[in-house]
């Protein structure tokens, strides 16, 4: 009976020692279970990550022309407010001085806040529009985010037309075509419509510009509207119903602005009896026309329009290797006691310029000249006529140079 009992006990240690091998391999599928688990969290988190790195681009846009002093609370708060749940703001900085570039990055949460941010394009954030564009790394899916875009702001990009006034006296001359470059920068313009009156066919002061998309056109009126032109003011506005194209826009003409004839004054007060053509003002307001659309085109060099010839075009004269460049100093500003080298700087200045379009024999500041002439003979016609087209209506110090040929004869006359 004994022996039996023995086995039993035998028994009893294999059942134990099965219980344990049993419990050992349950602890470790249940690891592996745990690694199994962890992997695959691991692998989703990945994937997430991928996901969301190749959606990044589509879920950011870029600004553009943001005003320097707006920070990154600014432009988180207009966005927030306007598109969507922002998730990061970056404003691109200057790294020596850490003044704002005037670009930001804005990483939203979903994607279709892009397509609302975009539709702000165009709004004010600080006072100041600014232009809401895809992001760069998107650049390839822009043509989806394009289709998305078009469908998502359709509703808000209607045609909008802005009214333009003060466009009196020194501006009473303007063209459609002059308009057109003026507001094009902007955006897309459907049409522009000119008051004129029928017996002078002189603009009555006003104009209306349709751009076809409002945002583009409310970029225009902020920039434009108070710009001086001419020594004219430009009013700007939206154009309202009331005030269609059926002739008199609100107040008609007697928008000019107080400082009308500015211009003028220095030019002795018999210049407006004299008719548009002998008007010494005309050829001021015209080149500062064509300064204003320059600046706005940047520098392309324009050819002076036909609308805008007066007598004497700059840059007139019949070819040759002489050219006087005008307004290259203020003779009213130089003080050669302060300043003795003033002439000899502006003559080195001139020369280093000049030679980028050829072969300079002589430059000649004229000292006694009320205009800030300066003289420069070239070795050959085309380098002149290079150096003319190149320099004629830029902007220097804070004064345009007006450039026109002279003749041999004149140079002799005249040079020292």
């Amino acid at each position: 009976g004994g022996g039996g009992g023995g086995g039993g006990g035998g028994g009893g240690g294999r059942g134990r020692e099965r219980s344990r091998s049993k419990s050992r391999e349950m602890r470790r599928l249940e690891k592996e279970r745990e690694r199994e688990e962890q992997r695959r969290k691991e692998e989703e988190e990945e994937r997430r990550r991928q996901v969301e790195d190749a959606t990044r681009g589509d879920r950011t846009v870029m600004i553009v022309c943001l005003h320097h002093k707006a920070d990154e609370r600014d432009v988180y708060e207009f966005f927030s407010g306007n598109a969507g749940k922002v998730r990061d703001v970056q404003i691109i900085r200057d790294a020596r001085t850490g003044r704002s570039k005037g670009v930001a990055y804005i990483e939203f949460y979903l994607q279709e806040s892009t397509l609302k941010a975009l539709a702000l394009s165009g709004q004010p954030i600080k006072g100041q529009a600014v232009r809401v564009q895809p992001s760069q790394a998107e650049k390839n899916r822009a043509a989806q985010a394009a289709k998305a875009a078009i469908s998502y702001t359709a509703p808000r990009e209607a045609p909008l037309r802005l009214y333009v006034g003060g466009l009196v006296d020194s501006l009473a001359n303007i063209s459609e075509e002059e308009l057109k470059k003026l507001f094009s920068p902007f955006g897309e313009i459907e049409f522009i419509d000119l008051h004129r009156d029928p017996y002078t066919n002189k603009c009555k002061g006003f104009a209306f510009v349709q751009f076809k998309n409002a945002s583009e056109a409310r970029e225009a009126m902020t920039a434009m509207n108070g710009f001086q032109l001419a020594g004219k003011e430009l009013k700007v506005g939206i154009a309202t119903s009331d005030m269609q194209l059926d002739g008199a826009g609100p107040g008609g003409p007697n928008l000019s602005l107080g400082n009308s004839g500015s211009m003028l004054d220095s030019l002795g007060d018999d210049a407006s009896s004299a008719g548009p053509n002998a008007n010494p003002g005309l050829l001021r307001d015209a080149n500062d026309r064509l300064a204003l659309m320059q600046k706005l085109q940047g520098s392309q060099s324009m050819s002076a329009m036909p609308t805008l010839a007066p007598l004497g075009q700059p840059g007139g004269g019949q070819p040759s290797t002489v050219i006087v460049l005008h307004g290259m100093f203020n003779p009213n500003q130089v003080n050669i006691h302060n300043d003795p080298e003033f002439f000899n700087d502006i003559e080195a200045d001139v020369e280093q310029e000049c030679r980028k379009y050829g072969a300079v024999n002589k430059v000649w500041p004229d000292q006694a000249s009320t205009r800030g002439d300066v003289w420069v003979r070239f070795a050959d016609i085309t380098s002149a006529s290079n150096c003319l087209r190149a320099l004629d209506r830029r902007w220097f110090a804070g004064q345009q140079i007006i450039a026109e040929f002279t003749t041999e004869a004149a140079w002799a006359a005249t040079v020292r």
